[in-house]
């Protein structure tokens, strides 16, 4: 039987590696993305109806299916099928066996208690209904024992058992069980023991035809890595070219593709299409009839045509929202792949491909970056050395920048190459770039780089050489990040220290009251806030020097005064001041920013200070606003003095209230009659004549208080300032 086994399992083995490692739809192209995506093409020569089949990774399956696209112009696209991922535990469950049970053929044989089966070996050859599987243990010696399986059937002739090691096949006669075993196995091996899944391309159509297959999935980012040659003083121009690593980790070789790179930020997604989901379904009693339970009910509110009247209503206050769309409005993309290509107008890896396409023809050369025949000039300076990279050709998108290169390649699987798609001269000026944050005393050198090309540049590492007379070639000197730089702009890239020129800063700010304004009540002032640096730069006795100071920018409420603002460059977070030096030249650079805050106060919330203060200020106020300001802090004292008067009342008319407490108290502690508790009587009297007279007194001064405030209001409502 382990013979029999091993047979079966070797022959399913074979046929599957073969199907698996079918290569009949070669690579054509590339298209990697610095999102992490590549966009593959395989193209193929079909006549009538045919099938195409390719594999591809277990793990990619899910993009493959999300992103597949098959174009056959003289044909139709049937039908595209591969093994399908159903759970294994969907699978056993409609199986009379777990897959433990599988594991172990006496266990799967136990399975299937009362079955037909067929056995045969050197000592039975028999068939009838499976009874039992059991194991048998058998003692040799005092210390040694073996264990073996004996099968029981039920024949026409009685039970008949032979040990199952010993039988060179068992078999059930049933084709039912065989198609049920086949199964699980198959489900066994197409969800966990292959990496792998065959992909079948059904098309229809008739003669001799091209067609084409396209699909985007996961891969290794293209990195990007710069060099550039910096001349020496006085040149406007340096050498930069612009290198991508790219990796071939799929499972076949690339073959004389055709290469293209994408930078650029697209929005990605994976959803896991090849798992099988089921939805969950709520699960409701066996109706009975029994007793009847009535919801309560809670009444009506309106009726269907008025809550839609006043839904509708809601909707056009929000500015039509759930309306019919604008007559102009651009239409949503439709279609898996309208998803992918049209997202917020970004061209996807397909348009991409598109836009290279309709680019001038370019020779393609039947190698992978292999050099032409005709010897390469002598380089000479940085044009010849420009010439002599065969960078890719490239082109703007939406949203992206394609790099097409010349040349087709050949990559084997598992490997890397590096291929230059920018090698040209570009405008460039030598520069001190200062920030005080990186270091204190010295900026850093750096060149300032303009992208005149014809497309952006993606980011990437800088390695930075210059020219050296004594070295009669360059020199390394430094490395930089070079950001993403678009078509006609500008980037500072620092490389180094520049330790010979040195900066001194010294800060100052100030805060002063510039403006007031009074109207209904209200008084408005203007503080001025201005903060102050002066940068001190010392240039190299022997060198002149570009230095551009970074300077931080604070809130939008400030304004930079000086230097003029014209003249000055703003980043989002700095301003950029650029000071010209001589060799040996010292100049100090101020910097200054200006803000103006208004603030506001109530009049008739200010004490009397405040009011004087302002009475007595000089130079933000004239005489006759001082003067009023005057007549309102005079009004104020008077109101306050009223305030003071009566705080006064309240303190004495709390402490006779207090003293009348305490007579009480002796009072009730009299018995009869007596000279004393008269003399308590009479104190009582006097007291309540005097809260009596406090409280006149208090109601005088409440009058007055409410005479003065009224004046002091139409005083504050006739102060215009």
């Amino acid at each position: 039987m382990k013979n029999f086994l091993t047979g079966v399992l070797m022959t399913s083995a074979l046929a599957f590696s073969a199907a698996a490692f079918a290569d009949d739809m070669p690579v054509n192209s590339v298209i990697l993305s610095t999102s992490g995506l590549a966009n593959f093409e395989h193209r193929a020569h079909v006549s009538g109806n045919a099938q195409l089949e390719f594999p591809v990774r277990y793990e990619q399956v899910d993009d493959i299916l999300k992103s597949l696209i098959v174009f056959d112009k003289n044909g139709r696209i049937g039908a595209v099928t591969l093994p399908g991922k159903q759970p294994l535990a969907q699978v056993f469950k409609d199986l009379p066996f777990t897959q433990e049970q599988l594991n172990n053929p006496m266990t799967l044989l136990n399975a299937y208690q009362g079955a037909e089966v067929a056995v045969e070996g050197p000592s039975l050859k028999a068939s009838g209904k499976l009874i039992q599987v059991l194991p048998e243990t058998e003692e040799f010696g005092t210390d040694k024992s073996v264990t073996r399986n004996r099968i029981s059937i039920m024949t026409d002739q009685g039970i008949k058992s032979a040990i199952m090691e010993d039988l060179t096949s068992i078999s059930f006669t049933d084709p039912k069980i065989k198609a049920e075993v086949a199964r699980a196995l198959d489900a066994i091996r197409e969800n966990g023991t292959s990496e792998r899944r065959m992909l079948t391309v059904n098309l229809l159509g008739e003669g001799e035809r091209d067609v084409t297959l396209s699909y985007v999935v996961d891969a290794p980012l293209w990195k990007t890595a710069y060099r550039m040659v910096v001349p020496e003083t006085g040149a406007k121009k340096g050498l930069l070219q612009g290198w991508a690593v790219v990796e071939n980790q799929t499972a076949s070789d690339w073959n004389n593709v055709d290469l293209t790179l994408v930078s650029g930020n697209p929005v990605t997604f994976k959803q896991e299409l090849y798992q099988s989901y089921y939805v969950s379904r709520p699960e409701i009693p066996v109706q009975v009839f029994g007793r009847v339970m009535p919801r309560v009910d809670q009444g009506t509110v309106a009726s269907a045509q008025e809550v839609q009247q006043s839904a509708n209503e809601e909707r056009d206050e929000e500015g039509g929202a759930g309306g019919a769309a604008p007559e102009n409005a651009p239409m949503a993309p439709r279609g898996r792949m309208g998803m992918q290509m049209q997202l917020k107008g970004a061209p996807g890896l397909f348009a991409a491909k598109k836009a290279m396409l309709s680019m001038a023809p370019m020779a393609m050369a039947s190698d992978a970056a292999a050099p032409p025949e005709a010897p390469a000039p002598e380089p000479n300076g940085m044009n010849d050395l420009a010439a002599a990279a065969n960078a890719a050709q490239s082109a703007e998108a939406t949203t992206q920048v394609l790099f097409r290169f010349p040349d087709r390649f050949n990559l084997k699987s598992g490997q890397s190459m590096m291929v230059p798609f920018v090698s040209r001269e570009v405008p460039m000026e030598r520069v001190s770039l200062y920030q005080p944050e990186t270091h204190p005393t010295h900026p850093l050198a750096a060149v300032e780089i303009k992208n005149d090309g014809d497309t952006g540049l993606p980011p990437g590492v800088l390695t930075l050489y210059e020219e050296s007379a004594l070295l009669k070639g360059t020199d390394f000197v430094g490395d930089a990040q070079l950001p993403v730089v678009g078509q006609g702009e500008k980037r500072l890239v620092s490389y180094a220290l520049d330790s010979k020129t040195a900066v001194d800063r010294a800060d100052k700010s100030s805060s002063e009251q510039d403006k007031i304004a009074v109207a209904d009540g209200i008084m408005r002032i203007s503080v001025q806030n201005r903060t102050e640096t002066d940068y001190t730069i010392k240039a190299p006795e022997k060198e002149d020097r570009t230095v551009i100071l970074e300077h931080p920018r604070l809130s939008a409420d400030y304004k930079l005064v000086q230097p003029d603002p014209k003249d000055v460059e703003v980043t989002p977070d700095h301003y950029r001041v650029r000071v010209e030096l001589k060799a040996g030249e010292k100049k100090t650079v101020p910097v200054v920013l200006e803000s103006q805050v208004w603030q506001s106060y109530s009049l008739s919330a200010m004490g009397y200070d405040q009011l004087f203060a302002y009475a007595t200020t000089q130079g933000k106020l004239g005489a006759d606003e001082r003067a009023a300001f005057k007549k309102l802090a005079d009004k104020r004292r008077e109101i306050d003095q009223l305030d003071q008067k009566g705080y006064a009342l309240d303190q004495k008319r709390q402490t006779i209230f207090s003293d009348q407490q305490r007579v009480r108290e002796n009072l009730r502690s009299l018995t009869a009659k007596s000279e004393v508790q008269q003399k308590y009587l009479d104190k009582l009297n006097a007291q309540e004549d005097e809260i009596e007279k406090i409280d006149k007194e208090k109601q005088d001064l409440a009058d007055q208080r409410l005479a003065k405030q009224k004046e002091l209001g139409d005083m504050i409502a006739d102060i215009k300032i």
